[in-house]
């Protein structure tokens, strides 16, 4: 293991951390932790801010600066399934996109590695066993805690990875942090699959959303695990349930279309009888057509019902004699507060 010193930064006057390699330990591992963090700016990822030399008795050793992290590194079991575990879920997962979107496998995440600040900012932690994709994404040793492993660290002599691995060690990270702590399959060794059930019967009661994709992380060909994206963008949408906001203005009138409001039929009316209108419904996710009065048309396509909105159009009403009447729909879309 390495070893982390902290220090206080006189220049800058703030506490950061030294990290420097142990005796015996495998230089390339704070090489590689250097050139992945080198690459990195997330919100989600500590922070190397220089590399300086540490005098030791065999001489000056390279050492990195981080970032002084004030907070705790999450524990197993320590999560209601709740809310608050979903935005936890969600802050990793964004994490750990913005690392693979850089083209870095991080190839150890578990609780440990992963750190809430004091503001509950949740930061990726720990890159010494990181790789660069496509480049250097082979081994001969599997190395990392055997419950968060990816079972291809398992199959050959020669390991070849991807940023898959990140995704599998994820899954089993989102199942372990929950209250009942690690499964019980991710402690009986490399040969033991995760079962078909194994996120309905960890976390029961979880949105069906998530439950899915967190199963897709735990599938044993990495190829059809989900991207990281695609995981994060899944936990947005769910901790964003009706939060969103819908208006129509028409003419003069405004019709405000929210969790509140979920229902609104903007119509238009010729001698006290309506000729042409729609029906919106907001389901908590999104604004779909429940009602067509006439031709209307969306963005000049005619529309149907079980159509989903635009977050933004022109909704045409026609009159008849090529008369129409226009209004503007737009869709506010929240975001994730910490």
């Amino acid at each position: 293991m390495s070893a982390a010193l902290l220090c206080e930064d006189t220049h800058l006057d703030r506490r950061v951390i030294l990290k420097t390699l142990q005796a015996g330990e495998e230089a390339r591992r704070l090489v590689d932790e250097q050139k992945a963090l080198l690459k990195l700016r997330s919100k989600h990822v500590v922070q190397l801010l220089d590399v300086v030399p540490y005098p030791t008795p065999a001489g000056d050793v390279p050492a990195l600066v981080l970032e002084f992290i004030e907070g705790d590194d999450l524990k197993v079991g320590s999560l209601a399934p709740d809310q608050a575990y979903l935005l936890t879920l969600w802050q990793i997962a964004s994490g750990l996109s913005d690392i693979h979107a850089q083209g870095v496998v991080h190839r150890d995440i578990k609780p440990n590695n992963i750190r809430r600040d004091i503001n509950g900012v949740i930061k990726i932690l720990d890159f010494g066993l990181s790789r660069t994709l496509g480049i250097d994404t082979q081994t001969n040793n599997a190395i990392g805690a055997l419950p968060f492993m990816a079972p291809e660290f398992f199959v050959t002599k020669t390991i070849h990875f991807s940023e898959k691995a990140d995704v599998y060690a994820f899954g089993v990270t989102a199942l372990s942090l929950a209250d009942a702590g690690l499964p019980a399959w991710s402690l009986a060794g490399p040969a033991t699959r995760p079962p078909a059930n194994a996120v309905s019967t960890h976390i029961p009661n979880m949105d069906h959303g998530i439950v899915d994709i967190l199963q897709r992380c735990l599938l044993v060909d990495p190829n059809d695990r989900p991207g990281m994206f695609d995981v994060a963008a899944e936990l947005e949408r769910v901790l964003l349930r009706g939060r969103h906001q819908a208006r129509v203005s028409l003419m003069s009138s405004v019709y405000e279309i929210n969790s509140s409001k979920p229902l609104s039929r903007p119509t238009v009316t010729v001698g006290g009888k309506p000729v042409a209108g729609i029906g919106i419904e907001y389901d908590g996710f999104l604004f779909k057509v429940t009602m067509v009065l006439g031709q209307v048309r969306l963005n000049n396509v005619p529309t149907g019902v079980g159509q989903t909105m635009p977050d933004a159009c022109v909704i045409e009403f026609p009159l008849g004699s090529r008369n129409s009447v226009y209004a503007t729909f737009d869709v506010s879309h929240p975001e994730v507060m910490l």
